[in-house]
């Protein structure tokens, strides 16, 4: 039998953000609190869901386009992968290490929580 495809694919942010130089346009969801996205955020997210809503949110989430989740370490991003994968979705691609390692690694400006 064929293996499982994992229900998302992990995307360092050095790799995440290679490609959004390179032109690649995901669709951005933030799967963290709001009082979270007020102390920084991605400036290219398009939607920000708390984790444990994004199933109830699934209808805002395009299915024809990449989807690049995000949290603040990784742990809640792969969980509303594996939501989302549930629900249908396939294009999906989970942010490694989450915004604290985007500021690490990309943005070292971004403040960080």
């Amino acid at each position: 039998a064929a293996a499982a495809r994992p229900a998302s694919e992990s995307l360092t942010p050095a790799d995440a953000a290679a490609r959004l130089a390179d032109g690649w346009a995901p669709f951005v969801l933030d799967v963290r609190l709001p009082q979270e996205a007020e102390i920084c955020q991605l400036p290219f997210a398009d939607a920000l869901c708390p984790h444990r809503n994004v199933r109830d949110a699934a209808s805002g989430v395009p299915r024809d386009r990449d989807v690049l989740v995000y949290c603040k370490s990784g742990f809640r991003s792969r969980a509303a992968c594996r939501d989302l994968a549930a629900l249908g979705f396939g294009r999906l691609y989970d942010l490694e290490g989450g915004i604290l390692a985007w500021a690490r690694d990309v943005d070292p400006r971004m403040p960080q929580y």
